[in-house]
């Protein structure tokens, strides 16, 4: 049986960053519609300006396109791994043997803004990437509410950082899956005797 926390909203940092890279697009497009319309475009006068100013319009669409597809919306606990389901992109399976431990995480609040980001990014649709925090090393983020953080620590790799809607009780659920699976393993893997 699987048990389903959907994601918190989008926090009004990540808002505000998300709006402002969309509407710095639809601004960078402003120039091009302008010479379209004056038919300086069609007369080829300033086609270079139109072409570069397009072009980074484009790019900040596809990378907000991106930044959407792997935007959390769901964590699960099935029988044996947590699961982060995200809008397009594959689903981020952790197995439940590799979950050491996990807490809220609400003093890392601040943190994703003003930690070095190792990859991808810190707003745009949530925190999403590798980051490296100071005092915690390295981590990886799935999140989208800076205050609804939860921290899931794994053995083998960096610790994940989500953000469930609802925190206390996302905890508390997944400690008890933890339980039950680490039971569960016992009784089929039972310890060798001497």
């Amino acid at each position: 049986m699987e048990t389903s926390f959907s994601a918190a909203a989008l926090d009004p940092y990540a808002e505000r960053i998300t709006s402002g890279v969309a509407t710095l697009g639809g601004v960078l497009m402003l120039p091009t519609l302008f010479l379209y319309l004056s038919g300086l475009l069609v007369a080829g006068i300033a086609l270079t300006g139109a072409v570069v100013t397009v072009a980074v319009a484009l790019a900040l669409a596809a990378w907000l396109t991106l930044n959407y597809a792997i935007q959390p919306i769901a964590y699960v606990m099935a029988k044996d791994a947590l699961i982060v389901r995200r809008r397009w992109a594959r689903a981020l399976r952790v197995p439940f043997k590799q979950i050491a431990g996990v807490s809220p995480a609400g003093a890392l609040a601040d943190v994703p803004r003003f930690g070095l980001r190792r990859s991808f990014n810190a707003g745009v649709f949530g925190y999403h990437g590798l980051f490296h925090l100071d005092p915690y090393g390295r981590v990886f983020f799935a999140a989208t509410h800076r205050e609804r953080l939860v921290a899931v620590a794994r053995y083998d790799a960096p610790s994940l950082i989500i953000s469930p809607a609802r925190p206390r009780e996302f905890v508390e659920a997944l400690r008890e899956a933890l339980l039950q699976y680490a039971s569960a393993d016992r009784e089929t893997h039972p310890a060798p005797t001497q």
